[in-house]
């Protein structure tokens, strides 16, 4: 028996790989699965011939603030619930900041997981309005039933008005403006 000599045989090609097989030199593009590119899964989606405009730290950080201020403040008002009926003998308008506070908090953490995510700011600035002026409330509460001075209430307004301005800072506008999204 014979060995064919490459070009003599039809199923033995010049690149002396067997016909339909790439040549043995030739660069093999990788298969789904093991070698192949890893999906991006970052949250900023790719742009016409490249990535997206990078988030600036003054998102990162009014969204980071709001998952954990929203947060705090949704497991607190959420145990605050099951003795709301406590709450309402005592001040009935006590009792609906509590139902108040609850709500802003959890469009609070809402509005910073979507911001982290890359989408509208919206959401996360008008919990933290609405946090702002629950807390207001709950100040002139505090003072007008003779509580005196509350500084949670301080720090829940200190902390909402800080997401406020870094979100109202030019950066973030223009991180968001070049990505379509206005609020």
């Amino acid at each position: 028996m014979s060995t064919p000599t490459p070009g003599s045989d039809p199923d033995y090609p010049q690149g002396g790989a067997p016909q339909g097989q790439p040549g043995w030199g030739a660069p093999q593009q990788p298969a789904q699965g093991y070698g192949a590119p890893a999906p991006n899964w970052s949250s900023e989606p790719a742009g016409y011939g490249g990535a997206g405009p990078q988030r600036p730290g003054q998102v990162t950080a009014a969204a980071v603030i709001g998952i954990v201020i929203g947060g705090l403040s949704t497991l607190i008002y959420l145990l605050a619930l099951i003795t709301i009926g406590t709450y309402f003998s005592f001040d009935a308008f006590l009792g609906i900041l509590v139902l108040l506070s609850l709500a802003a908090g959890v469009v609070v953490l809402v509005g910073g997981i979507q911001a982290l995510q890359g989408k509208s700011p919206r959401l996360l600035l008008l919990g933290s309005y609405a946090s702002i002026v629950v807390s207001l409330l709950y100040l002139v509460w505090a003072a007008i039933s003779g509580w005196g001075f509350d500084f949670s209430s301080l720090l829940s307004f200190v902390l909402p008005g800080l997401i406020v301005f870094l979100l109202l800072q030019p950066t973030a506008k223009q991180y968001y403006a070049s990505r379509g999204i206005g609020y």
